[in-house]
């Protein structure tokens, strides 16, 4: 297993109150520790993006729209067919006044292939229960986008150090009553070893009461990479707590439609959010049981999956 630091320290609050943690000597450390990092990880991105800001002209960043937000994820995951492995996650979006009203930076490291075809976040490794090598699999990235009209973006990119690539959003959210939303997004890709492409995400969520709703979410892409289309979908029931607490329970599976296995996986997933320091530290519990087959494979196999992850958001 591949080990991050402080790992242990952050999935260990993850899974304990917030307020307990401050009644030991772990928890009076924790706290500080986590504010540092913290205050830290934000000082150091707004001082650098304001200093980027400042050679395009002399508005003052803060009073002029100027914005950064990040999220840095730490994960550890055990599954049975997959063994013991644990991933780190970073991402940085920024509004810059004296580049362009418009324009803005992104930042962060994640999967190569994700990033590039713009996956859903509920499709990525970690919330799959996949494991990620993170020198395989992860990529740092930064780039410029632009909101050319107001459901249309445009972003050029950098991962890898060298590789480029483009991408033009879409995205729309419709009401077609009072309890149901139906977010949509495309995506057309393109990059210099991935090719063309595109990627279309279809969200569709009910209200069934005041906290409880049901969700279907789906993403589709085709590129030169694919066999036929690659397809992910989950449906399920989800019941928020508060800010950032939410219990969810969903079906799902994925695939690709040219493959002599058309339905590469499918299973039972179930997820638990809370904060366990604040309002920005965010822990997760993500149980799965899942029955995977490759095109090899005579028969399904089955794999239990247990994820423990932390979110710090500044």
């Amino acid at each position: 297993m591949r080990r991050c630091p402080s790992l242990v320290l952050l999935l260990f609050l993850s899974l304990a109150p917030a307020h307990a943690a401050e009644d030991t000597d772990v928890g009076k450390f924790a706290p500080q520790w986590l504010h540092q990092t913290r205050e830290g990880t934000r000082d150091l991105t707004h001082w650098l993006v304001r200093s980027i800001d400042g050679w395009f002209g002399d508005k003052p960043f803060e009073d002029n729209g100027g914005e950064v937000s990040g999220r840095i994820r730490i994960s550890g995951l055990h599954r049975e067919d997959k063994g013991l492995e644990a991933s780190a996650r970073f991402r940085l979006n920024v509004t810059m006044p004296n580049v362009n009203e418009r324009a803005y930076l992104f930042l962060g490291r994640g999967a190569e292939d994700e990033l590039v075809e713009d996956q859903p976040e509920t499709f990525s490794r970690p919330w799959l229960l996949l494991p990620e090598d993170r020198d395989e699999d992860q990529t740092w990235f930064g780039g410029l986008g632009y909101h050319l009209r107001e459901h249309v973006d445009l972003r050029l990119g950098v991962r890898s150090g060298y590789k480029p690539y483009a991408q033009a959003r879409y995205r729309r959210i419709f009401w077609p009553n009072d309890t149901t939303t139906l977010h949509f997004r495309e995506t057309l890709f393109v990059s210099s070893s991935d090719g063309l492409g595109a990627t279309t995400s279809l969200n569709l969520a009910h209200a069934l009461t005041e906290r409880r709703a049901f969700r279907w979410r789906n993403s589709a892409t085709v590129s030169t990479e694919t066999r036929g289309a690659a397809w992910s979908t989950a449906l399920g029931v989800f019941h928020t707590f508060g800010p950032e607490r939410e219990i969810s329970l969903e079906a799902l599976a994925n695939g690709e439609t040219a493959r002599p296995v058309k339905v590469r996986e499918y299973g039972l997933r179930g997820i638990y959010r809370q904060p366990v320091y604040r309002d920005w530290l965010i822990g997760e519990v993500i149980l799965g049981h899942f029955w995977p087959r490759g095109d090899r494979d005579p028969d399904r196999r089955e794999a239990w999956a247990l994820g423990l992850g932390v979110e710090m958001i500044f």
